[in-house]
């Protein structure tokens, strides 16, 4: 019989338990205190870029006294400042790198970008790649065509809510359902009476995805969007977008064609990442 049939479960160490899964594992418990000092990271946003301690409170749901010393602590790390004029906090400049050093590491961003800009380029649409952070979708990166057709590079960072557009409904059809259990349940919370539309939207979504590998909804006025989901073993499940504007009725029959691209894009791109990972895994192998 094998190894992994005799030997239990807790036997067998976290980090083969991880390389056999795809999926992250450590039998050590985390930190608490660290979870709320993320928790206070979170807290800040485009529309809340500095807070209070009151605010950050009211947003974590942490106590204040709890808000108050891990806001001591992360100022005097330098991850946050103190404004003495506002009397609000703000983050530091560590996170001005942070970002540059997250995407420069991403493997799936590194070989999604060349065909990204290829097909912006070639069909004047933007195409956008995300990921899933604290119930919204986080722009990898996105190449745009301007009122011009000059092609930009959107700000990465940016963020969509994942229960009202094409790459959060996307990313919802490839997760497990324990995760989008959970999902739905913040959802119900967030959005109140307009939950049961929404979920139903999004259903609608899941299912388009089962049967055809993408799914579409509008977010912006005059813009439809469209997205599938990229799943690769060992990798976070990220959404890669097209969006143009609505070109009245030949609009469905360019989603259509459309979104026949972006899966096979996606089906290109899972391709070579999954051999890569192969790569990377006997690599590994070979040097230990």
């Amino acid at each position: 019989m094998s190894e992994s049939l005799n030997t239990p479960a807790a036997a067998v160490s976290s980090r083969r338990r991880t390389r056999e899964s795809g999926t992250f594992v450590r039998d050590t418990p985390g930190s608490r205190s660290l979870e709320r000092g993320l928790a206070i990271i979170r807290a800040f946003r485009l529309d809340a870029y500095s807070l209070t301690n009151a605010e950050i409170a009211a947003i974590t749901g942490l106590a204040r006294t709890t808000v108050s010393r891990l806001t001591r602590s992360l100022v005097d790390t330098g991850f946050l400042e103190y404004d003495i004029a506002s009397l609000r906090y703000r983050l530091g400049p560590p996170f001005l790198s942070f970002g540059k050093l997250a995407r420069r590491g991403s493997v799936v961003l590194r070989l999604a970008r060349p065909l990204m800009r290829e097909i912006a380029e070639e069909l004047s649409i933007n195409v956008g790649l995300a990921v899933a952070d604290a119930g919204e979708m986080i722009y990898l990166d996105s190449f745009r065509r301007n009122r011009l057709g000059v092609l930009r590079r959107a700000t990465w960072g940016g963020r969509l809510p994942i229960a009202e557009t094409a790459l959060g409904r996307a990313w919802i059809a490839a997760v497990n359902p324990q995760t989008r259990g959970d999902a739905f349940e913040a959802f119900a919370r967030t959005y109140g009476a307009r939950w049961p539309a929404l979920m139903g939207d999004i259903e609608r979504a899941v299912a388009h995805v089962e049967r055809h590998g993408w799914c579409g909804a509008t977010w912006k006025p005059g813009m439809v969007a469209i997205a599938a989901p990229l799943v690769v073993p060992g990798q976070a499940i990220h959404a890669m977008n097209f969006s143009f504007p609505i070109l009245g009725e030949d609009t469905a029959r360019q989603e259509r064609r459309r979104g026949r691209l972006l899966v096979e894009t996606v089906a290109r791109l899972r391709t070579v990442l999954i051999e890569q990972e192969t790569t990377r895994g006997s690599d590994a192998a070979t040097a230990r």
